[in-house]
C-alpha cells in the first residue's frame, strides 16, 4: 500500500533468494525460509534490508520462541543492546549503544510514549499485545524529534489481520503459558472479526508471577508480578486506498515493589510500597494512499495517560503521580520525478503533576510540556549504484512549571544526510551522519523538596536548575549489508556490519553534593547539570545462515565511552557480548528445536571518580534452549518451551546492583482458530 524512500536499493540477488527459499521449503519440507521484513520505525514502510541505518527488528515467531516478559528481555540477545534496572520486569529498560532512559525514544504503533519519573517504571506495553519490536540504534532525531538521542524503540500491536485466516470472517487465539521459576502464570485471549470493509480485534490478558529465584537459591524480594490489560482495534477501509484505524489499550499493574526496583530492598532509604499502576492509550489514524504521485498522506491523533498510586508499607505515605500526553502526528510522501520526499509535522502536549505526602519530601512540579517539530527526508539517485540522502528537523520546546512560575522555551535543528552504494548484487554500503538532542525535562528543570535524610532536621535537598541545556549528540556511522546464496550449495548466508563513533555534548545527569560531618554540618544538596563531551564509540556485526532445516546466527557487539575531558569511563555502557543461536527444524513433524548462547565479556572498563572501590563486572555466559511443535493433525495448535539459563547460573549486568533470574523454565499453548 505505502511506497518508500531507497526504491531499487535492493540487492537484486535477494529477490532471486527468496524464490529459492521457498522452493526449498517445497522440496525439502523444511520451514526456515527467508522472510521479507517490513519496518516502520524510520516512519515509512519499508523492507528491512532497504534500511540505510542500523536496525535490530524481533517478530512475533521470534517472541513466541523467547517468551519474554518484558520489551526489554525481547531484545536482549541483539548486539550493543542490553537490559538496564536489573530482573524486576516492570523496572527493566533498553540500553541501546550504552544509553537508556529518556535518552531512548519509545513509541507505539508510530506514537511517542513518554513517562519518566525518579525510579517509576517507563516501558508499559505487554509482549502478548506486540506482533513486532524495531529498534533505530543510533540518534533518530531528524525523524522522531526530542530524545532520539540513542536510538528509538518502536512496538508495533497485533491488528485483527494477523489473527485471520484469508477469507475468513472469524478467528482468534486463546494462549496460557507457566514459568518454574517463579510459578508465573500468563493468560491470553484475543477474537478477531471481518464485517464489510471493517475488521475488529478485541484483546485481554491477565499475567501473576511470585518473588523471582536467583541463580544461587536465594529469592528476590519485591519481584513479584500481577498485571492485566486489554485492546480493542477497528480497522476500517473507507475505500481501496484509504485506512481510519483506531484503538484503545490499557493495562494495569499491582503489587508490593522497593521504591527503587534496581536496587536492594533494604528497609532504609528503599523503602517497601504498594503501587497501583494504570496506563491508558487511545488513538485514531488514518492513511490515503492516493493514485497520485505526490500523496501519500499519514495521520495521527493521540492520547497516553500514565497514573501511578503508591503507598509506603511501614507507615501508609501516600504518593500519587499522573502524565498525560495529547499529540498529533501528520506526515506525507511524495514523488517528483526521480527523488522521493518524506515530510511531515507533528507535536504533543504533556502535564505532569504529583503529590508527595508526608515531610522532607520531594516535590516535583505541576509543569506542561509544549512541542512542535517539522521533518523533511530527500532520496535523491545519483546514479544506478548510488543514492543520496538529505535530511533536517525543527523543534520548538516550552515547559512552564506552574507551582514554581518557572518556564522557558528553546529550538533545535536536527539534520541528517548518508550515501548509499550498491557496488554489487551482493554489497551494499552506507555512510551517514545524524545529530540529536533531548530537551530536559520538567522533573529535570524544577524538582525541588529534600531527597533523602540522615535526621530529623538535616536532609538533602534538591535544588531546581532551570538553565539546563538540551543534549545533543552527533553520530557518524558506516554501514555494510552483504547477502550470498549458493554458498555451499542451497543455501543462504547475510552479513551486516557497522562502525559507529556518537559524539556526545551536554549530557544531563543527577549529582548528589554531601553531606558533610566535617567542622561544619552540610547535608548538600542534589541537583541534574549538564555533563560536558564525551565519545560513545564501537561496531556490531551480525550474520545469518540458512540452508535446508538448519537456521545459525550469529551477533557481536562491543562499545566503548569516554568522557573527552577527563579521559574517565563512562557509566552504563555495556559489556562486549557475542550471542549464537543455532536452530533445526525436524521434517515432517512440526518440531523446531534450538540452542541460544550468549557470552558476555567482563566490564573492567569501571574508571571514573565516584567508583572509588574500583568496582568491575564479572563475564558470565547464559545458555537458552528451545522447543516448538506445531502438529499438522491439529491446525492451530502452538506449544512452545524455553528452558532459559539453563545452567542456572549466578550473574548480574554490567552497572547493575541485582542478580538475575536463575534457571527458569516456561511452557506455554496456544491455539488458532
Amino acid at each position: 500500500m505505502y511506497r518508500h524512500l531507497s526504491r531499487g536499493l535492493v540487492p537484486a540477488s535477494l529477490f532471486s533468494t527468496l524464490a529459492l527459499s521457498a522452493s526449498l521449503a517445497q522440496a525439502e519440507q523444511q520451514t526456515f525460509e527467508l522472510q521479507s521484513v517490513v519496518v516502520s520505525a524510520t516512519r515509512v514502510n519499508q523492507n528491512q534490508v532497504e534500511a540505510n541505518r542500523s536496525l535490530a527488528v524481533v517478530t512475533r515467531e521470534q517472541l513466541d520462541i523467547k517468551q519474554p516478559q518484558t520489551v526489554a528481555e525481547a531484545l536482549q540477545a541483539e548486539p550493543n543492546i542490553e537490559i538496564n534496572g536489573g530482573p524486576r520486569a516492570f523496572n527493566q529498560q533498553v540500553n541501546i549503544r550504552g544509553l537508556s532512559g529518556n535518552k531512548v525514544l519509545q513509541t507505539v504503533d508510530g506514537v511517542q510514549q513518554r513517562f519518566e519519573s525518579g525510579h517509576r517504571p517507563s516501558y508499559f506495553l505487554d509482549p502478548v499485545l506486540i506482533q513486532q519490536v524495531e529498534v533505530i540504534k543510533g540518534p533518530a532525531s531528524s525523524l522522531w524529534g526530542s530524545g532520539a538521542v540513542g536510538g528509538v524503540v518502536a512496538m508495533q500491536t497485533i491488528s485483527a489481520s494477523d489473527l485471520l485466516a484469508p477469507n475468513a470472517n472469524f478467528g482468534g487465539l486463546v494462549k496460557t503459558g507457566y514459568t518454574d521459576n517463579n510459578a508465573h502464570s500468563a493468560s491470553t485471549l484475543a477474537l478477531a472479526g471481518r464485517s464489510g470493509s471493517v475488521d475488529w480485534l478485541a484483546s485481554g490478558y491477565y499475567r501473576d508471577g511470585d518473588d523471582l529465584e536467583m541463580g544461587n537459591g536465594e529469592t528476590l524480594l519485591g519481584s513479584k508480578t500481577r498485571d492485566f490489560g486489554g485492546m480493542l482495534k477497528m480497522d476500517w477501509a473507507l475505500a481501496d486506498n484509504q485506512l481510519l484505524t483506531a484503538q484503545i489499550r490499557e493495562a494495569q499493574a499491582v503489587g508490593q515493589v522497593p521504591s527503587n526496583g534496581s536496587a536492594d530492598s533494604n528497609g532504609s532509604s528503599n523503602f517497601d510500597i504498594n503501587r497501583e499502576q494504570t496506563v491508558r492509550n487511545a488513538q485514531l489514524n488514518y492513511a490515503w494512499d492516493a493514485d497520485a504521485d505526490w500523496l501519500n498522506l499519514q495521520a495521527s491523533v493521540y492520547l497516553n495517560d500514565v497514573t501511578m498510586d503508591e503507598s509506603r508499607v511501614s507507615d501508609g505515605r501516600a504518593d500519587s503521580t499522573e502524565s498525560r500526553t495529547v499529540g498529533f502526528n501528520l506526515l506525507n510522501q511524495s514523488n517528483t520525478g526521480a527523488v522521493e520526499w518524506l515530510y511531515g509535522v507533528d507535536g504533543y502536549r504533556e502535564s505532569f503533576s504529583a503529590s508527595r505526602s508526608g515531610d522532607n519530601r520531594p516535590t516535583p512540579p505541576d509543569a506542561e510540556n509544549d512541542v512542535v517539530g517539522a521533518f523533511v527526508s530527500a532520496g535523491i539517485p545519483l546514479t544506478e549504484s548510488w543514492q543520496l540522502e538529505l535530511g533536517a528537523r525543527y523543534d520548538r520546546f516550552a515547559t512552564r512549571a506552574d507551582n514554581l512560575a518557572q518556564d522557558r522555551s528553546d529550538s533545535a535543528t536536527s539534520p541528517t544526510a548518508a550515501i548509499t552504494w550498491k557496488a554489487t548484487d551482493w554489497l551494499r554500503m552506507s555512510l551517514r551522519h545524524d545529530q540529536a538532542f533531548r530537551a530536559p525535562g520538567s522533573e529535570e528543570l524544577y524538582t525541588t523538596g529534600f531527597h533523602f535524610c540522615m535526621f530529623p532536621g538535616f536532609c538533602n535537598a534538591f535544588v531546581p536548575n532551570p538553565g539546563l541545556k538540551a543534549e545533543t549528540a552527533a553520530n557518524t556511522e558506516l554501514l555494510a549489508q552483504l547477502g550470498f546464496d549458493n554458498v555451499w550449495g542451497e543455501d543462504y548466508l547475510t552479513l551486516e556490519a557497522s562502525l559507529f563513533n556518537n559524539r556526545v555534548d551536554d549530557f544531563i545527569e543527577q549529582i548528589v553534593v554531601g553531606p558533610s560531618f566535617g567542622p561544619v554540618m552540610d547535608p548538600g544538596y542534589t541537583t541534574w547539570v549538564n555533563v560536558d563531551k564525551a565519545t560513545i564509540k564501537g561496531f556490531e556485526l551480525t550474520a545469518e545462515y540458512l540452508r535446508a532445516n538448519w537456521n545459525l546466527k550469529l551477533g557481536y557487539g562491543q562499545t566503548r565511552g569516554t568522557d573527552d575531558n577527563t579521559g574517565e569511563d563512562l557509566t552504563g555502557i555495556p559489556a562486549d557480548k557475542w550471542t549464537l543461536d543455532g536452530a533445526y527444524q525436524f521434517s515432517g513433524t512440526g518440531v523446531k528445536t534450538g540452542v541460544r548462547l550468549m557470552a558476555v565479556n567482563e566490564q573492567s572498563r569501571t574508571d571514573y571518580a565516584a567508583n572509588s572501590t574500583g568496582q568491575t563486572y564479572d563475564g558470565y555466559t547464559i545458555v537458552d534452549v528451545y522447543a516448538q511443535w506445531q502438529p499438522a493433525s491439529l491446525n492451530g495448535l502452538q506449544v512452545d518451551l524455553a528452558l532459559n539459563n539453563l545452567t542456572d547460573a549466578y550473574y548480574r549486568r554490567a552497572w547493575s546492583e541485582l542478580y538475575e533470574q536463575g534457571r527458569a523454565i516456561t511452557l506455554s499453548a496456544h491455539y488458532r482458530f
